[in-house]
């Protein structure tokens, strides 16, 4: 699953929705007014739009966080919509399901009725490669001090009692050096990425057991994937800059200062 928060209220479920479409790269918007040709507005929970090698597609969202089933009455109204807007994809996301009626009134036309669930894992893949870039050029310089040419600038220090706090802060930051080669896009992008680890999280026999690297617990807790790449990307961005601080390649440089780190 992209995320294991369960959207509590109709506000919570629009916006887990634009935030998946956002992170799948798209340009996804909550409670959109579209015009309409004969004239007035339409309101839509969600939208989205998207431009791939110069071709704009829509995606419109409605979002029901009911107790009870979505009934057809709601189909026929999206589909006006749909048609009205020009929209190219259309998605009724329910809380826990649809009558059989409105399942008749989906076929054979461009929306699609699903669970939040059913949602996700639709966008799962392309959230996935998306979601892991962004990680990629957010952090990915720290990977350059877990690399196994030796830390970054280390040989530099001739001061002991500074060389070891360096490499406390390294020892701090080393599961992030262990876990982002699981994330990484370009392995991805080559075919050659590994399945995704299983949340939550274990490293045993990623790292070797001398090193004893120590994982959050707010970490080592997450079972969705939203959730462990926010904190990843939270603590990946300290890492770095507690490293850079103590780098002498990089200390005391204004960020992009440097080519490498190392």
């Amino acid at each position: 699953m992209i995320t294991q928060r369960e959207p509590p209220t109709w506000e919570a479920l629009e916006e887990a929705v634009r935030q998946i479409l956002a992170e799948c790269g798209m340009d996804a918007v909550r409670q959109a007014a579209i015009a309409l040709p004969r004239g007035g507005e339409a309101a839509v929970d969600v939208m989205a739009t998207e431009t791939v090698n110069g071709i704009k597609t829509v995606t419109l969202c409605e979002c029901k966080n009911w107790k009870s089933n979505v009934p057809q009455d709601v189909v026929f109204s999206f589909r006006t919509v749909m048609a009205e807007a020009g929209a190219h994809r259309g998605y009724i996301i329910s809380k826990v399901g649809f009558q059989p009626g409105a399942l008749l009134a989906a076929h054979n036309t461009n929306i699609e009725l699903l669970t939040f669930a059913q949602f996700q894992q639709r966008h799962f893949e392309k959230w996935v490669g998306a979601r892991t870039w962004s990680l990629a050029r957010a952090v990915d310089s720290i990977e350059t001090y877990y690399e196994p040419f030796g830390i970054p600038g280390m040989n530099l220090i001739e001061d002991e009692a500074e060389r070891e706090a360096y490499y406390r802060v390294w020892r701090k930051y080393l599961f992030i050096g262990a876990i982002l080669p699981a994330f990484s896009p370009y392995l991805r992008q080559l075919g050659q990425a590994t399945p995704l680890p299983g949340l939550p999280i274990d490293l045993r026999g990623v790292v070797r057991d001398e090193f004893k690297v120590e994982v959050p617990a707010d970490l080592a807790a997450a079972t969705g994937y939203q959730e462990f790449l926010e904190l990843l990307e939270a603590y990946a961005r300290e890492g770095l800059a507690v490293l850079r601080a103590l780098n002498p390649i990089t200390r005391d440089k204004v960020p992009g200062a440097v080519e490498r780190d190392d």
